[in-house]
């Protein structure tokens, strides 16, 4: 199978898929970046642009996020004064004191990421989102913590420390701080053009390493048994038409009831475990190219 994006992220499909089931992290050195991640002037220019504004930017500082005023500005937009547009200076000195800049949702405002993005997530069925992280040697953003998403960290620049630690055996977990995760299973430090595999639920941290140390974490999400519960449900409770709205009598009522019930059951026996996953899952992006671009209207 050809896969559009994986295998120019990891190079060996397979042996992602096989980390995957295992639940166990990976580094995947990598010979050249894929061409849609940006470099480091692009997104320099990108917070030099002044369009650059919360919640697509935050900023953390020894795993609590800090107060926009401390980063932002506002400006006068349309006569109107607005707030939370990131302000370079401050960004740079704050990055210069140990703190981490985040990008999040890259893929949504970075045309080539989100294409990145588009592909990877028809490659592997699941969506995938972008984050983008900028840390000084020695600086850290966020403290030993589990995602709810496998994550491909892709190194830009620089280069950062990161400790895994086990995934949980089972289903009885969340996201979030993990105190004491136990003995790491990973300890690397990566470098520009490597890709490191991080398994959903797996604690982890990362420490900047040597200069300004710059990935982008793409985010696998996956979905889990209360959205499960919630797609069942919307199937269940689609109307299967014809039946009367108001039932005047008790007979009806129940006559009512029981046309519902073999609807639900036809439902039950028609729907395959692989597709109630599917739908979960929600649906995929378009690729790029797929639909029509965006035109001036003509006169």
């Amino acid at each position: 199978m050809t896969w559009r994006a994986l295998d120019r992220l990891v190079g060996v499909p397979e042996r992602f898929f096989e980390r995957c089931e295992e639940g166990l992290p990976e580094v995947f050195g990598n010979p050249g970046l894929p061409h849609e991640m940006p470099d480091l002037d692009d997104l320099a220019g990108a917070l030099r642009g002044g369009l650059l504004r919360t919640p697509y930017v935050e900023m953390v500082r020894e795993g609590v996020m800090i107060p926009a005023y401390e980063f932002c500005t506002e400006r006068v937009v349309a006569s109107a004064r607005e707030e939370g547009f990131a302000d370079p200076e401050r960004v740079m000195r704050l990055l210069g004191d140990g703190a981490t800049l985040l990008l999040p949702q890259l893929d949504q405002w970075h045309a080539s990421v989100g294409a990145l993005t588009a592909r990877l997530a028809r490659d592997l069925g699941r969506r995938v989102e972008a984050f983008c992280f900028a840390t000084m040697a020695g600086g850290r953003g966020l403290d030993v913590h589990r995602d709810d998403a496998d994550v491909l960290v892709v190194q830009l620049a620089g280069r950062k420390e990161w400790t895994v630690y086990a995934a949980p055996a089972d289903g009885h977990w969340g996201p979030g701080p993990v105190p004491e995760p136990g003995e790491p299973l990973l300890r690397t430090v990566v470098g520009a053009g490597d890709v490191l595999y991080v398994p959903r639920g797996a604690p982890h941290t990362a420490t900047g390493h040597e200069g300004l140390s710059v990935h982008i974490a793409l985010t696998i999400r996956e979905t889990n048994t209360t959205r499960i519960r919630q797609t069942l449900a919307d199937l269940l409770t689609q109307d299967p038409g014809g039946l009367p709205a108001r039932p005047l009598t008790e007979g009806q009522l129940l006559a009512s009831i029981r046309d519902v019930l073999d609807s639900a059951r036809k439902v039950l026996d028609s729907v395959a475990p692989e597709e109630l996953l599917a739908r979960a899952r929600g649906p995929l992006p378009d690729l790029p190219g797929s639909t029509a671009p965006a035109e001036w209207p003509t006169a």
